[in-house]
């Protein structure tokens, strides 16, 4: 037991490394929702892989982690932030809010739109698909 434990906590203080680099490349704010002045920490995009990669993490505020843990039983105003973030030149923080907007599409005509004017490309198509939300 104190073997995963331990097997945790240094994977969580690799995670935890990132946030000099992120932070900069965030400007300080939340990645997703732009929120400044908040509490912000890192976020990895699921599936969490055994080694953990920046490329495939966020620096977003609590606000938008509490968001991302129940994306099902998001209201339809939750994730109107998306349609900023998808212009986002960090390339996880685009494909992320894509699929998020794609789920919410499902529901809500707001985000259908959005994503009709959008185009993707390949490389973003690509990361995508290595997405998976709960």
């Amino acid at each position: 037991m104190a073997k995963g434990y331990d097997q945790h906590i240094e994977r969580k203080n690799k995670v935890n490394s990132f946030g000099k680099e992120l932070t900069r490349r965030a400007k300080s704010k939340c990645e997703l929702c732009e929120a400044t002045g908040v509490s912000l920490s890192v976020f990895e995009v699921p599936p969490v892989k055994e080694e953990p990669e920046v490329e495939r993490c966020i620096f977003i505020c609590d606000e938008c982690k509490n968001k991302l843990e129940r994306v099902k039983k998001a209201k339809e105003n939750d994730f109107r932030f998306l349609t900023n973030s998808i212009w986002s030149e960090v390339d996880m923080v685009r494909a992320l809010s894509i699929k998020l907007l794609t789920e919410m599409a499902t529901k809500y005509s707001w985000a259908e739109l959005v994503l009709d004017d959008l185009y993707i490309d390949e490389s973003t198509e690509e990361l995508i698909k290595t997405i998976e939300l709960e």
